[in-house]
């Protein structure tokens, strides 16, 4: 054996170990695999299985509580409805003074402004020659009387003829009309009071010469007075002649007046009727020409006594309010405006009780379960923190804005007339000293419509625009929008009203629109 060939190492013996880095590998790259696998597991296992924590938050989230809301009970309230306009007081007469004859003043016995009795004097006119015209004249009769007085005794002894005595009896007849008007001219140089009443205009001087029925003052009698306003289309049906009226004044005095006169026709321009109110003014202390607010009652309505933070919109639009039922679910009722006052509104259109919610209703929808916190009694009597306002103590048949008789109350009883006072129109006029709440112009809107939240809230337009289609002014469709109809409407009213003319929403609008009443109609 060849040693070399012993030696040396053979070419298969020396490579059989190299199997054993692969095995090593492939060890390496299964554990590999093991952990990816193993960390995708872990990662998915919070999928497939919800910590404790999440299942306990989502079991909370499934039995959440109702929304929390307060409301409290509203009972409706007998209110008496009114048609309210805005006029003008006038005078019972107004009636000139003239003189019926020409000629120069020579007395005057009066001062303007002075109230005089019919037939008082008031200035005298000179004579001038009339008086000797009447000595002649008185003359002229005598003679002719002695004339005739001598043919008829001719007569009688048949010495003259019946002619002759016919002739000196016309000639008699002619000096006794010459006499007569001789002095009835005399008499008229007398300037006397036509009427009873104030003289309220006089000019006149002494010797200032008169042309013959020159007038030279005015005279009125205000008792009584006579208010004219308009009454819209809608509401005339409602008026009735000899209807019981309550004028207040610009100057804040309140007087009962009667319905007088209603017009059969409406104004071309405007729709509106024309109506007078007498009222009496025996001490002739209210002066014509002033401004007066008129509210005429035309019957009772159910209502109830809201403040305007409290309405809202409805799905499609429609103001109302939102109240809870017997099974704290949500539900939504229209309301009809009856009367605004200094502290809230009026409202039918309701049931005759409820549960009203005063907070919340913003947050909460229609056929909603909420969970209903009742207001305290001393809020649902109207206490400045609740913003719904119902006094229950005060059950007024014809609750007002504090204009009644001479001491006026809340609890006016609805069986006299003279109490009912009060309609939309509290008082933004100088006509008197009250002014409308205004928060129903600027009361924060659950509406989420950006044209409403640019010019004011939802329901406030849409108070708004139902307050000028009562007044005859069409503000397009009541949608609680400020559109360009409703717009030219706001100008309109404005127009008619001396406001700056603007067609924005403004504290001196709300004011007037319920005002007006402001009234009552478009003049």
């Amino acid at each position: 054996m060849n040693p070399d060939t012993n030696s040396a190492p053979s070419p298969v013996a020396e490579s059989a170990p190299a199997p054993a880095p692969k095995e090593r590998k492939s060890r390496a790259g299964w554990l590999a695999a093991l952990f990816v696998l193993a960390l995708v597991g872990w990662m998915g296992s919070g999928y497939y299985y919800p910590d404790q924590d999440q299942t306990v938050e989502a079991a909370k989230s499934k039995t959440r509580e109702p929304f929390k809301v307060e409301a409290f009970a509203s009972r409706a309230k007998p209110v008496v409805e009114f048609v309210a306009a805005e006029g003008q007081v006038l005078p019972d007469r107004t009636t000139p003074v003239r003189a019926k004859v020409g000629g120069t003043v020579e007395a005057i016995a009066v001062k303007k402004g002075d109230f005089l009795e019919e037939g008082a004097l008031i200035a005298k006119i000179a004579l001038a020659d009339r008086e000797a015209q009447r000595i002649q004249a008185e003359a002229e009769l005598a003679r002719r009387q002695g004339e005739f007085d001598r043919v008829s005794g001719l007569a009688k002894r048949g010495y003259t003829t019946a002619a002759q005595v016919e002739e000196a009896q016309a000639e008699l007849a002619k000096a006794r009309a010459s006499l007569a008007a001789i002095e009835k001219t005399t008499g008229d140089t007398e300037i006397r009071a036509p009427i009873t009443g104030t003289l309220d205009r006089f000019d006149l001087d002494l010797g200032e010469f008169v042309a013959a029925s020159a007038e030279v003052g005015v005279q009125i009698d205000n008792d009584p007075l006579t208010v004219d306003v308009e009454i819209a289309q809608q509401n005339v049906a409602r008026v009735r002649t000899g209807q019981s009226a309550s004028v207040t004044f610009i100057t804040e005095e309140t007087r009962q007046g009667t319905v007088r006169y209603i017009a059969a026709n409406a104004s071309s321009a405007t729709r509106t009727f024309p109506v007078e109110i007498t009222v009496p003014n025996p001490k002739r202390d209210i002066p014509a020409g002033i401004s007066a607010q008129v509210r005429i009652p035309v019957g009772e309505v159910p209502a109830h006594f809201l403040s305007a933070a409290v309405l809202a919109l409805g799905s499609d639009g429609t103001l109302g309010v939102k109240a809870v039922d017997a099974e704290n679910k949500v539900t939504f009722h229209s309301i009809e405006l009856v009367r605004a006052e200094t502290t809230g509104l009026w409202v039918a259109g309701l049931p005759e009780s409820l549960r009203i919610i005063t907070v919340g209703q913003g947050f909460v929808s229609e056929n909603e379960d909420v969970s209903v916190i009742e207001a305290t009694p001393g809020e649902a009597r109207g206490e400045p923190s609740n913003p719904a306002i119902t006094p229950p103590e005060a059950e007024p048949a014809a609750v007002g804005d504090g204009i009644l008789d001479d001491e006026p109350t809340a609890e006016a009883p609805a069986t006299h007339p003279e109490t009912a006072t009060g309609s939309v129109r509290a008082a933004a006029s100088p006509s008197t000293p009250k002014t409308v709440e205004t928060a129903a112009l600027n009361e924060p809107s659950d509406t989420s419509d950006p044209k409403a939240k640019s010019a004011g809230d939802g329901p406030s337009i849409q108070l708004l625009q139902q307050r000028l289609r009562a007044l005859g002014y069409e503000p397009g469709p009541v949608d609680g929008l400020l559109g360009d109809a409703t717009r030219e409407a706001i100008k309109k009213f404005q127009r008619d009203n001396g406001l700056d003319v603007t067609g924005e929403i403004t504290a001196k609008l709300a004011n007037a629109l319920f005002a007006t009443d402001t009234a009552g109609g478009r003049r």
